[in-house]
């Protein structure tokens, strides 16, 4: 079961690297660099696109966790 382990640790990989790609793009198309870095402010207006690909980051992140859990639950600890 080393496979769920390369599995969590891609998703969360891969999903923190498409969640910075969302704020590049919110960068790049407004230059305001201060609302990514005050995230919990709310100053983001993200477009449609820029959302979508945040959100398929965020879900990935979440992905990666849930495997973690299945894992250290029924495989490790049984």
């Amino acid at each position: 079961m080393d496979w769920l382990v390369q599995v969590e640790q891609g998703s969360v990989g891969l999903g923190a690297l498409i969640v910075v790609l969302s704020f590049a793009l919110y960068i790049r198309r407004t230059g305001d660099f201060q609302a990514v870095i005050f995230f919990w402010q709310k100053r983001l207006k993200l477009t449609r696109q820029e959302f979508v690909v945040n959100r398929i980051g965020l879900g990935l992140m979440i992905l990666g966790v849930i495997v973690r859990l299945v894992y250290h639950t029924f495989f490790i600890g049984a």
